[in-house]
């Protein structure tokens, strides 16, 4: 296997992490950012409104953890055809 296909899975397998990392491990990425939910029902604000940063990071999350699936693979299976 050639540097470039390597060095483009490694960067492929870094964006699956992370995004993995956004969708599912919120509250990582919460303490990252500085903004911590705080008290209260999972996912709700004190005031009873729902947190729009849970759903930013899911819908981010799972579309970069995707590409990075995608573009380590697509480089792979080109390599190898």
């Amino acid at each position: 296997m050639s540097a470039q296909v390597l060095i483009v899975d490694l960067f492929g397998i870094a964006l699956a992490f992370a995004g993995f990392t956004m969708a599912f491990r919120q509250g990582t990425v919460r303490r990252i950012l500085g903004r911590d939910r705080g008290q209260g029902v999972r996912g709700a604000r004190p005031g009873g409104d729902e947190d729009p940063l849970t759903y930013i990071l899911r819908i981010a999350g799972v579309m970069i953890m995707v590409f990075g699936i995608v573009i380590a693979g697509m480089m792979t299976l080109f390599h190898f055809a």
